[in-house]
């Protein structure tokens, strides 16, 4: 992702969830085996040729399988990081990926004077592997003219190997440094911290477990020097969280959120593909920071919020590839509890920048109302000097596809089948996957006829009945998402006139009405009495 800042001079930012690394040093004592070294301090085993060739472990962006001898062992490193260490550990940090850009993007010639950048990685007891395969990466795969630097800013880490050993091994390297952050600042203000002390023209921000893949540079600080009021981001693809293998984007991907304030990636609407007319043109994703933010989380969506209210612009460039640890929970504690760190982010992105959108957010989450959020008085008092527009004008004008609630909301919360005690449940899965019955805990709302879970919506286009119901992107034409709620509790598909039926697997059919009990449903709040089913 790209911006710009004032200092003493402008300085245009370019901000990457993603991380890359070059050259290989031997830092500590190690005992030599193959072309491995076993770190005597227990950073563990790591990769270290330079050309190991294709056969290497990892090479060519494959995964690794651990050997069954070995699993117990991964399984605790796995603990460690929340992620594959073990098979991290024994991949080089120079490892070569498949170039899988899209064909377009050979034709494109960029020029040398291109703007340089500092690289900006926070880490906070990051494993020792993938942040020198970040850092190295970086380095192997970026012009030297344009690479100004990389900043390692920690975040207090209380990991041994990363001090004084991760200070000898970069002191081998070119252009490194490293910020040490007095106490946790958390990922927002530890990248405020890394950017004051940027001395290039431009920023890059990347996360400690990525890869940045070949031409990855040039594309993004490329579009800065056409545009300094746009912020770029690449393609993420993903490494697999267990085998490390490397997986290419499909392309055609932006972010955009629910009304929880939940990040998701959409599929680039039409109407969007029709603006670019290339698949090499930037399209439009995601953002940043609020110094008094907390830790981690919401701070993609104030900073898209901002820029696109604010006049700028947000991009994905789909000639830059990045790859991205994604990993299924969090290693790391935060100190004032994740749920309440969290709401408060998601609050001060909703009080500054959502205007009347807010309420939305508020039904999602009723019991943040009257929750501390804190001072947003500089935040709102930026956006009242930027002159930046509306929360209405952001939704009519970057993501007129969102899905938008309204006044006609029937009922919310837990959707119950009374005989069996189970709910309706989405399994925490997204769009394409089937409405699922488990133990009741979770949210869901009946709203304009549509049955919602989260931002999807419950859709029935099979010609025969006791088949699955998919959750499906709502459109709001009702069709095969039209609903109605009979008063003995049914819930009635427009189309075919049939029954949502518990069944008796793990997910919900559609079978023709008969009043029984696996047909009748009860949501936990009507917002209109007169709704409810009629005992």
């Amino acid at each position: 992702m790209l911006l710009w800042k004032r200092n003493l001079r402008r300085i245009a930012l370019v901000v990457v969830s993603a991380s890359i690394a070059v050259g290989f040093i031997i830092i500590i004592a190690t005992v030599a085996k193959g072309n491995r070294q076993i770190p005597r301090d227990g950073v563990g085993v790591v990769g270290n040729n330079l050309f190991g060739g294709l056969s290497q472990p990892g090479e060519n962006g494959r995964g690794m399988i651990v050997p069954p001898e070995y699993l117990e062992e991964s399984r605790k490193l796995f603990q460690r990081n929340k992620f594959n260490q073990w098979v991290s550990d024994r991949i080089s940090l120079h490892r070569s990926l498949p170039d899988a850009r899209i064909s377009e993007c050979n034709s494109i010639t960029y020029p040398h004077d291109l703007p340089e950048t500092s690289v900006i990685i926070v880490f906070h007891n990051e494993a020792w592997s993938t942040l020198l395969r970040t850092i190295h990466s970086v380095l192997d795969r970026s012009p030297s003219h344009l690479l100004k630097e990389i900043i390692l800013v920690d975040d207090h880490s209380d990991h041994e190997e990363l001090h004084s050993t991760l200070e000898k091994y970069v002191s081998k390297l070119s252009k490194i440094k490293i910020v040490r952050n007095k106490a946790r600042e958390g990922l927002i203000r530890s990248r405020l911290n890394g950017f004051a002390q940027a001395t290039s023209t431009t920023v890059t921000f990347l996360d400690a477990h990525c890869e940045a893949n070949v031409g990855w540079l040039e594309p993004l600080l490329y579009r800065i020097k056409q545009n300094r009021t746009a912020v770029v981001c690449p393609e993420i693809d993903v490494i697999n969280d267990d085998t490390f293998e490397y997986t290419y984007s499909s392309g055609n991907v932006r972010g955009s959120f629910n009304w929880n304030l939940n990040f998701r990636w959409k599929a680039v609407p039409e109407y969007e593909n029709n603006r670019r007319g290339s698949r090499t043109a930037g399209i439009r994703e995601i953002g940043l920071y609020d110094e008094e933010m907390e830790i981690w989380g919401g701070e993609n969506l104030e900073i898209s919020f901002r820029i696109w209210q604010c006049g700028g612009l947000l991009e994905i460039m789909p000639c830059s590839h990045v790859g991205h640890v994604f990993r299924k929970s969090q290693p790391y504690t935060f100190p004032k509890g994740t749920g309440e760190t969290l709401s408060k982010n998601l609050q001060r992105v909703a009080e500054v920048w959502m205007d009347n959108y807010k309420h939305y957010f508020y039904k999602r989450q009723p019991h943040l109302k009257g929750h501390p959020f804190g001072d947003i008085s500089k935040r709102v008092e930026l956006r009242k000097k930027l002159k930046c527009k509306n929360f209405d004008w952001y939704i009519k004008n970057v993501v007129p596809e969102i899905f938008r609630p309204n006044s006609s909301i029937i009922a919310r919360g837990e959707l119950r089948n009374p005989s069996s005690g189970d709910c309706i449940d989405s399994f925490g899965a997204g769009e394409h996957a089937f409405a699922g019955i488990y133990k009741c805990h979770g949210q869901m709302g009946n709203q304009n006829e549509e049955i919602v879970v989260d931002d999807n919506c419950f859709d029935y286009a099979n010609s025969q009945p006791s088949n699955k119901v998919k959750m499906l992107d709502c459109h709001s034409m009702k069709g095969n998402q039209q609903w109605s709620h009979s008063k003995i509790g049914e819930l009635i598909h427009a189309p075919t006139g049939w029954c949502l039926d518990r069944g008796t697997e793990k997910f919900a059919i559609l079978n023709p009405c008969n009043s029984g009990p696996s047909q009748k449903w009860i949501f936990s709040e009507y917002l209109d009495r007169s709704k409810a089913p009629q005992n």
